[in-house]
């Protein structure tokens, strides 16, 4: 008989307040004398919606991780319709990258987003090409032994995985690839296509699949297939590509019906969790256990939809797109103005017609204050709206090009004893009224563009680095001795992608924007390490916004209308767009997006009776 101390469990503990909350807390109950509560710390499994990507498609390739992902080729019509876009993650919107040299659909893949592998896959027929990715392009490299088509991949560029497929009929077979070439591996046990797959090449997982529809599971050493434990569900074109071996994931899929259905595996067992927000099969995935991805798919029709999924102890903020909302409208209408501030405290001043006109925005309504000195558009400027700069720019409606400089003080504006060495026009700053800086801008009738960068200390100013482009209509942002440009145009147009870093000294190139645009002043606001480029000419006039991280650039909420000239404000978080060309009296604010983010454990309240 069984001692009763052998099997009377652990006391409840009574505490008059939650433990420290970390893994070791989590599974304990306690009672919270304070509250009057019976609490614990249980693991919280949620999918919640991320952005969209830009081509909705089935059957894809998908590599990296939650924050970091890429997305490639697919079905954007479920009949055949395959593509080359190539997609990139940043945790809350996609962007595109660049295009696979074979468009194809039902292909494999592995790695991360700035070292991506693409493999098989079918284009009229099965394929066995391999492509590598290196952040911005695909290279075509030595193909697989077997062309297949619906298979699984794991693994990274330089140690990657192929199992299953058809090529033409189901096959267990396994390739390894040590970066260079595709090698047999070991042979799967139950040969099956429309698989779902992840882990390393040492260590790899398949599971789902095809024919007949199965939840059978394999484990990979690196040279034999064993079996593991058994999906709950069976089904055919899971998704995959998010885990290991001993900690992996499985989502939608078909049963043969399209299924929502979710389940993690720890290595042994296959575990029902929540479900997505949206059934769906052949979608991709990436990330990890606790922190995945899914993307694509078909629901049908096919889908752009994103969801991600946390499965911790930690409560978790859920990703955010940016977005655009209509906000005061100007009390007058022109364009070609220049913009300083933030959403809460802005102004622009200057534009064509009304040249000295000034406004200033309080977060809810535009108000007309003193004017400048100088009537000018398409003018550099930079700063709070209580301690502003402006220069350059062109005297309406005479187009004569100007060399004078201006400060504002939040009620005035005053003429600076400086004045540039020329005059310039579409010129761009960045930095405050005590630590400025002007660059590029365009000279006419010659020599056109300009490169020079000019420091500009709220009285004089001083040479800096020359720029490695001439622009004009560039953005500008950031301050004195960490700046940025980008875009701009030549006269006569040609439209520049090129992006640049100040460092208070010297101009470096960085990656460039994704598309080339200038316009006479591009829309611009933020840091040298996290600034947008809003709207421009390229040559049409344009409504993209794209978003810098401080090394490359990627798309956002596009701005509500194609617009040129755009006077803004503000940083990535929260800023302000007042449409200029064509001469509107519209505004904009925009408030950034942000990715899942954890916000720590928390302690659930459980119910008695």
């Amino acid at each position: 008989m069984s001692e009763y101390s052998g099997i009377r469990g652990t006391r409840i503990k009574y505490l008059a307040s939650d433990p420290t909350l970390n893994t070791s807390t989590e599974g304990q109950v306690w009672y919270n004398s304070t509250s009057g509560t019976l609490k614990s710390l249980v693991q919280i499994k949620a999918w919640s919606s991320g952005g969209n990507m830009n081509t909705a498609r089935n059957v894809l390739g998908g590599a990296g991780i939650q924050t970091s992902a890429l997305a490639f080729g697919g079905d954007t019509t479920a009949i055949g319709n395959n593509t080359t876009a190539t997609e990139e993650y940043s945790g809350f919107s996609w962007s595109n990258g660049g295009s696979l040299n074979t468009s194809r659909r039902a292909l494999g893949g592995a790695g991360t987003q700035t070292a991506g592998l693409g493999f098989g896959g079918y284009t009229t027929t099965n394929t066995n090409a391999t492509e590598e990715y290196d952040g911005s392009a695909w290279t075509s490299v030595n193909n697989m032994g077997t062309a297949r088509r619906n298979l699984a991949g794991a693994g990274i560029q330089t140690s990657g995985l192929a199992m299953g497929g058809n090529g033409p009929a189901v096959t267990g077979a396994t390739e390894e690839y040590d970066g260079t070439t595709w090698t047999a591996g070991g042979t799967m046990n139950t040969a099956r296509q429309q698989l779902g797959g992840c882990g390393t090449q040492n260590a790899g997982l398949v599971f789902g699949g095809s024919p007949p529809v199965t939840g059978d599971t394999e484990e990979y050493d690196g040279s034999t297939w064993t079996a593991g434990g058994a999906m709950n569900t069976g089904r055919i074109n899971p998704g995959g590509g998010v885990g290991v071996q001993t900690s992996a994931l499985a989502f939608g899929g078909s049963t043969p019906t399209i299924t929502a259905i979710t389940e993690e595996y720890d290595g042994t067992n296959w575990t029902s969790s929540t479900n997505l927000s949206t059934a769906r099969t052949a979608a991709s995935g990436a990330g990890t256990r606790i922190a995945g991805l899914a993307f694509g798919g078909s629901v049908p029709p096919t889908t752009a939809a994103t969801e991600e999924y946390v499965s911790s102890i930690d409560a978790y903020s859920p990703s955010t797109v940016s977005a655009w909302a209509s906000s005061a409208t100007l009390n007058t209408s022109v364009s070609e103005r220049t913009g300083f501030g933030n959403p809460s405290a802005g102004a622009v001043a200057g534009g064509t017609g009304v040249t000295t006109n000034t406004e200033e925005y309080n977060g809810s309504a535009w108000t007309e204050v003193n004017n400048l000195n100088t009537g000018r558009s398409t003018a550099g400027g930079a700063g709070p709206q209580t301690a502003a700069f402006i220069g350059g720019g062109t005297s309406s409606p005479t187009l004569v090009y100007l060399d004078s400089i201006e400060t504002y003080d939040g009620s005035t504006w005053t003429t600076a004893p400086a004045t540039f060495p020329y005059t310039v026009s579409a010129n761009a700053s960045a930095g405050t009224q005590a630590a400025g800086l002007f660059f590029g801008g365009f000279t006419y009738p010659s020599p056109g563009a300009r490169n020079e960068t000019w420091e500009f200390d709220g009285t004089a100013i001083t040479p800096g680095g020359a720029m490695n482009t001439a622009r004009r209509g560039l953005g500008g942002a950031g301050t004195q001795t960490a700046a940025l440009a980008f875009g701009g145009n030549l006269f006569p147009p040609s439209f520049q992608s090129a992006t640049e870093e100040y460092n208070g000294s010297i101009w470096t190139s960085s990656s460039p924007i994704i598309t080339a645009r200038g316009s006479l002043n591009l829309g611009v606001a933020g840091t040298q390490t996290a600034a947008l480029a809003i709207g421009g000419s390229s040559p049409a006039r344009i409504a993209n916004t794209e978003l810098y991280n401080g090394t490359s650039w990627v798309a956002d909420a596009n701005y509500p209308v194609g617009m040129s000239d755009l006077a803004c404000g503000g940083t990535t978080s929260a800023m302000f767009g007042a449409a200029s060309y064509p001469g509107v009296n519209t505004s904009n604010e925009y408030t950034g997006g942000s990715p899942i983010t954890p916000t720590g454990a928390q302690a659930s309240t459980l119910t008695t009776s």
